[in-house]
């Protein structure tokens, strides 16, 4: 996944409602052309739903994906606050850097290292679909 991908998705996860291209674009600073390559990539992953001059809406596969790398970011937020001391802004800045290049299985680690924190450095409730995925081996 690109990290434009995870802004996009990101981005329509917290705005809770659907939008259109062009808002997207205005709202993160980015060429409309650039958004509108994304979107079409991720409506070929079945993550976006999207016609021509309509709002982008998130597909139930995308939601997920949101939640999960939300709460990647969430995670590694938590343990760059813990064990390096890092601030609650720096950690949090840091965590969205890094996100997309850690496995799924590192991120479940550092869930269960911490004893599944339910809230991260900055107070958000760490987010998770169906409960904790430490268990399904992602």
């Amino acid at each position: 996944m690109k990290n434009l991908d995870y802004k996009v998705i990101k981005y329509l996860f917290k705005a809770k409602l659907p939008l259109k291209v062009g808002q997207i674009a205005r709202d993160l600073n980015i060429p409309h052309s650039t958004i509108g390559s994304c979107v079409k990539r991720l409506e070929k992953g079945n993550f976006l739903k999207y016609n021509r001059y309509n709002p982008v809406y998130l597909t139930e596969k995308g939601k997920s994906l949101a939640i999960e790398l939300i709460r990647h970011t969430q995670l590694l937020e938590y343990f760059l606050h813990e064990a390096l001391g890092l601030t609650k802004e720096i950690a949090h800045s840091e965590s969205e850097k890094i996100n997309l290049l850690l496995s799924c299985s590192t991120i479940n680690k550092i869930c269960k290292k911490y004893d599944h924190p339910k809230k991260c450095p900055c107070g958000e409730e760490i987010l998770s679909f169906n409960g904790c995925r430490c268990s399904e081996g992602h």
